[in-house]
């Protein structure tokens, strides 16, 4: 029987995942999508079809853990996989047979979707729907209308039908009333009263909700949608509901991720005072236990030799921060004076490890986000398979790579990714992953990588978001995701990462540059740039101070008309920053050296783009001479002082 190839997809994607008040909603919701999508793909396996992409199999043997996972619970009700990590993407390509039923795939989807739905329905929902007002109506209406499935089927070269197939747009949310769902807002919350005038009943029901799942899962604050509390719950009957624990269910929270660094510096140098710090919070269990240090091999391994350290690093990361230790919310002293003595002890406890280590923890963690570029035109102009098995490679190597770093996996699903880590370490970090992303692409395809290259695929574009950690983390993801594909995508060319800072007054800069242009032979510009600023004696090259001076004086000169900017060339630029230079430093500086020191400044506020090439083919970077923008300095200022300046 001839073969024909099916397209498949589930959405929405971003509505789905990147609505997330914490980190582990955030990694449900990729986690949830790649189950669903890994259901599909078993259908196709079980009925004489094989996945092109991506590669899940080889020779009849599954090689994905999600998918080995789900293949064994069904075949044996158990598995040993356990894994916990979103590695299949929510579309895929398919070689089935003519006869196939592509509708066994979304039944499929809807069956595994409907099981977990009724999992949480049945243990915490429904002993609480009579509080509420039409609960079950709105808990079916909503899980049964969430998911957008497409499909299409057609002969091996065509590789658009997908594409045309969603402009069809046959898929409709119904119109949702009342009172919206705090994580996912176009949605109605499950209670069914209207706040403004049924407040005591409603705030009856989220009681008697919070109280079955318990408040850390729930806040005072927070009423949901049937499809928010599926991802905020998930964890709780993943067992029964997929057959295994996810063993990395619950992430770190970004102020203990923003601490980590600092963390491990006290565990490593200060152990007493890190005991000593635990034991002031040891009678407040909302604080204790919070934390999944384990997720960290490194910690991990340091509490097994050491288990009191356990109590000091499964705090809740607010405990590393001043500011969150002002906060009467964060524990539950009831007495006005207890709580005032208990906050003055714990900020001296606090400040005195901060002078032990000679800083402060950062408030500032980083999100990454990446994604592979021209991936529909790469399955058009390459063998599928080759495009797959590079992919598969790259995921495979991710979680090592983001563990080297100390960072946090959240999904790595064909060519894209997204990682959580502390400011120190997520230049580096993203960096690494551009590298391995490539040498996954070069090694299948070899001596054909250039031409690859010259399609423009065989790379990929990343976003890093350094946000403060009180920030709402559904807008720091939406942000990031502007950030990468407006950006560092459409922008800059590809091939590129961009940079921003958001602060609690909003977003501060963005930088974004070909990763060509940004890594050079001692590791990135920013690093030697960074290295040039050493705050002590008379090696430190560059003063804040400087920086300022330039965004005040030179930038103000390349902005405005075009036709009335006085003209400067690259050595006028060069020269004028010298003279600005010589005169911020309190010793004598030779004009040679001075230019030389402020080369990287220019190349630094330069914009810069990838342009394909007609002539050459394949792509060239192209600087803007005509331009100087200064928030690469500030973003050298930002990552010098940990996010902790001015």
């Amino acid at each position: 029987m001839s073969n024909v190839i099916l397209h498949f997809s589930i959405g929405p994607v971003k509505d789905f995942v990147a609505q997330a008040r914490r980190t582990r909603d955030f990694w449900a919701g990729s986690f949830l999508l790649s189950y669903l999508s890994a259901l599909a793909m078993l259908e196709i396996l079980e009925n004489g079809g094989e996945i092109v992409y991506p590669i899940v199999a080889t020779n009849g043997k599954i090689l994905d853990p999600l998918l080995k996972a789900i293949k064994d619970v069904k075949e044996t009700k158990t598995t040993q996989e356990n894994p916990s990590i979103a590695t299949l993407p929510n579309r895929f390509m398919a070689r089935v047979p003519m006869d196939f039923d592509a509708k066994r795939c979304v039944e499929a989807v809807k069956n595994g979707w409907n099981k977990i739905a009724q999992s949480l329905w049945q243990r915490y929902v429904m002993p609480v729907a009579s509080k509420g007002k039409g609960t079950d109506v709105i808990w079916k209406r909503q899980v049964e209308s969430f998911w957008e499935i497409n499909w299409a089927m057609g002969g091996e070269g065509q590789t658009n039908l997908l594409e045309l197939r969603k402009n069809w747009r046959t898929h409709l949310l119904p119109d949702e009333p009342g009172d919206k769902c705090t994580l996912m807002g176009l949605f109605q919350e499950i209670s069914g009263y209207t706040r403004t005038r049924e407040r005591n009943k409603q705030e009856e029901f989220w009681k008697a909700l919070r109280e079955r799942v318990g408040e850390y899962q729930l806040d005072e604050k927070e009423r949901l949608s049937a499809i928010g509390l599926i991802k905020r719950l998930f964890p709780l009957v993943a067992k029964d509901a997929i057959g295994w624990d996810p063993k990395q269910r619950n992430y770190p929270s970004t102020p203990y991720l923003a601490a980590l660094p600092w963390i491990v510096e006290v565990i490593t140098d200060h152990k007493q005072a890190a005991l000593e710090y635990a034991q002031l919070f040891s009678n407040l269990p909302e604080v204790n236990n919070t934390e999944n240090y384990e997720i960290f091999p490194e910690l991990k391994e340091i509490a097994t030799q050491n288990p009191d350290l356990s109590k000091f690093l499964s705090l809740s990361g607010n405990c590393f921060h001043k500011s969150a230790l002002e906060n009467p919310n964060l524990w539950n002293i009831q007495d006005v004076e207890r709580q005032k003595e208990f906050k003055k002890k714990t900020k001296e406890a606090l400040e005195n490890i901060e002078r032990k280590v000679g800083q402060k923890p950062s408030p500032f963690y980083a999100l990454l986000l990446f994604d592979g570029d021209n991936m529909g035109k790469l399955l058009r102009e390459c063998n599928p398979q080759e495009v797959s098995l590079a992919l598969k490679n790259f995921s495979a190597k991710v979680d090592n790579v983001v563990s080297k770093y100390r960072g946090v996996l959240v999904y790595a699903g064909g060519d894209d990714v997204l990682a959580l880590s502390s400011l120190e370490n997520a230049l580096d970090l993203a960096i690494d992953i551009r590298k391995t992303y490539t040498h996954s692409f070069e090694e299948v395809f070899k001596q054909n990588f250039a031409d690859v290259s010259k399609s423009g695929g065989g790379t990929i574009s990343g976003a890093i978001v350094y946000a403060h950690y009180n920030l709402p983390f559904t807008a720091i993801v939406r942000q990031a995701h502007h950030l990468l594909d407006d950006v560092a995508k459409d922008k800059t060319g590809r091939d590129s990462l961009a940079i921003t800072v958001w602060k609690g007054s909003g977003q501060t800069l963005v930088w974004s540059a070909p990763w060509d242009f940004l890594i050079t032979e001692n590791g990135n510009i920013f690093k030697e740039l960074m290295g040039m600023l050493n705050p002590k004696g008379d090696d430190r090259q560059f003063s804040f101070s400087f920086f300022y001076n330039l965004k005040t004086l030179v930038e103000s000169l390349f902005s405005g008309d075009k036709e009335k900017r006085p003209k400067l060339s690259h050595e006028d630029l060069l020269d004028l920053l010298a003279a600005e230079y010589r005169k911020s430093k309190r010793f004598e500086v030779d004009w040679t050296t001075a230019k030389k020191n402020v080369e990287n400044i220019v190349k630094i506020c330069r914009k810069v783009k990838r342009e394909s090439s007609s002539k050459k083919g394949g792509y060239l970077t192209k600087v803007d001479e005509d331009s100087f923008v200064t928030d690469g300095l500030m973003l050298i200022k930002f990552l010098t002082q940990r996010g902790l300046g001015a």
